[in-house]
């Protein structure tokens, strides 16, 4: 029993984007091994690293210290946020 594809009068017969690798994801029990699926497809070949220079950015010894500084510093206040929110609930906890 075969198919038949529908024929569109606009359809030039170009792909866009190969979806035949995209299959339908389980709604219940979630699997992860689609994300080797390319690896074992192209075993024995080897993977085709780009290098973007557009995307490289080279920071001073200045810069990048401030950029720690300023994660540590965000780290820490959330984390400030947090002690403060659950010393406050067990302060209230144990008024009662």
């Amino acid at each position: 029993m075969a198919l038949n594809k529908k024929q569109y009068d606009d359809d030039d017969g170009r792909v866009i984007s190969d979806m035949s690798d995209v299959g339908r994801s389980p709604l219940i029990m979630p699997r992860f091994d689609h994300f080797h699926k390319s690896e074992r497809r192209d075993m024995g070949q080897e993977p085709e690293t780009e290098k973007r220079p557009e995307y490289e950015v080279q920071y001073t010894k200045e810069e990048r210290r401030a950029l720690i500084g300023g994660t540590v510093a965000a780290a820490l206040m959330v984390g400030a946020v947090f002690i403060v929110a659950i010393g406050l609930l067990i302060f209230l906890i144990s008024r009662i």
